[in-house]
Order: structure tokens, then C-alpha cells, then sequence
């Protein structure tokens, strides 16, 4: 029973969702919303991140698995993971060029670009070990919030203890679920922080 509850948790907070929960939450932020953006536009923007971040790379690891390219959905093969990350680094990228062209809104632009520079590094490290792709993106998730809020000169301690806490509850899924080592799920986090919060503040 705790093996199934835990991969519920492990989808809840899959790693390809996270550009949406980052968007969602940067919408709430009080200097967004003082930004008065149309809710229309956001919307859009968030369908389109949904849309690119998650639907369409989930297409296309589903289609890898329907062909045999990848024995199992969950690629617990480090072998397996080489073509449906290259993938989703390219899906990353091309919402992060859209984002951009629109010039929609800087902080949610930047979170994409270093997004993808973080499947780059996940796809780097997977060479030598299965680091876990799950707390690279909420260790990025992480960073970025510690980023905004210090550039900003107001931690968002709210939304910053609430992402924390949800990263501490997908490592426990992953270890429960045997996909990763302590190391694996601890890397993979202290990535995903150091490199968001370095290049995010740095380009915002």
C-alpha cells in the first residue's frame, strides 16, 4: 500500500508538472499580480507551458514505450532515459524561445532556460550515475523561489517552506518506491538548487 501511495506521489509531483506549479504559484505572488496581467494571458501562458512542459513530452516517452525503445514508462535504466531526455530538453528549450519572443514575463522566461540547462546536466550525470530527475526539477523549483525572493529583497517564506516541504515528499516517493539511492535523491536536489538559484538571480 505505501509502495502504490508513493507512486501516486511520484506522479503528483513529476518532474515534467513542475513548470506549470511554478507558473501557477508566480501568478499568486503579490508583485505579479500588481502587475495587473490579464488573466486571459495568463491562462494562455500557463496552457501553453502545460502544453509543451508536459503533454506533448508525455507523448512522446509514452510513443518510445509503445515501440519498444524503452522497456517501462518509469525508465529505471539509466540507458533508457538518453532519448526521452534529449526530448524534453528540446520541448524545454522551444517554450523557453516562445516565452521569450512574447515577451510574457522575465522570471517565468529564465525558470525555462535554466530548466533546461538542468535536463542538460541531468542528461550529463545520468552518464555516470541515475541521478534523480524528480529533485533536480524541484531542487530547481527550490532555487528559483530563493532567487526571485532575494533579488526581489522579499522571501516568499510561504511559498518557499511549502515547495521545501513538497520536495522532502518526493524524495521519501522516490526512496519508497526503490527508483533511487540516498545519494541520487540528495545530488539531484543540491543540483537543481545551486544551479537555478546561481543562474536565475544572475540573469533576472
Amino acid at each position: 500500500m505505501e509502495k502504490i501511495f508513493a507512486r501516486v506521489l511520484s506522479v503528483i509531483f513529476h518532474p515534467l508538472l513542475v513548470p506549470t506549479y511554478f507558473l501557477l504559484i508566480l501568478f499568486k505572488l503579490p508583485f505579479y499580480t500588481h502587475l495587473n496581467f490579464p488573466t486571459k494571458t495568463n491562462t494562455m501562458v500557463l496552457f501553453f507551458v502545460f502544453v509543451m512542459t508536459f503533454v506533448l513530452p508525455a507523448l512522446v516517452v509514452t510513443g518510445m514505450w509503445f515501440l519498444k525503445l524503452i522497456e517501462n514508462l518509469e525508465m529505471r535504466q539509466r540507458h533508457e532515459r538518453i532519448f526521452p531526455m534529449i526530448a524534453i530538453t528540446i520541448f524545454f528549450y522551444i517554450t523557453f524561445y516562445s516565452l521569450e519572443q512574447l515577451s510574457v514575463f522575465q522570471p517565468a522566461t529564465i525558470f525555462m532556460l535554466v530548466s533546461t540547462v538542468l535536463v542538460l546536466l541531468g542528461l550529463v550525470f545520468n552518464y555516470f550515475y541515475k541521478i534523480s530527475q524528480h529533485m533536480i526539477a524541484w531542487g530547481g523549483f527550490t532555487g528559483a523561489l530563493i532567487a526571485l525572493g532575494l533579488s526581489l529583497h522579499s522571501p516568499f517564506y510561504f511559498w518557499l517552506f511549502g515547495i521545501i516541504m513538497a520536495s522532502g515528499i518526493t524524495g521519501f516517493a522516490r526512496l519508497k518506491t526503490a527508483s533511487h539511492t540516498p545519494f541520487e535523491i540528495y545530488s539531484g536536489y543540491l543540483l537543481g538548487v545551486l544551479v537555478m538559484t546561481s543562474l536565475f538571480f544572475y540573469l533576472l
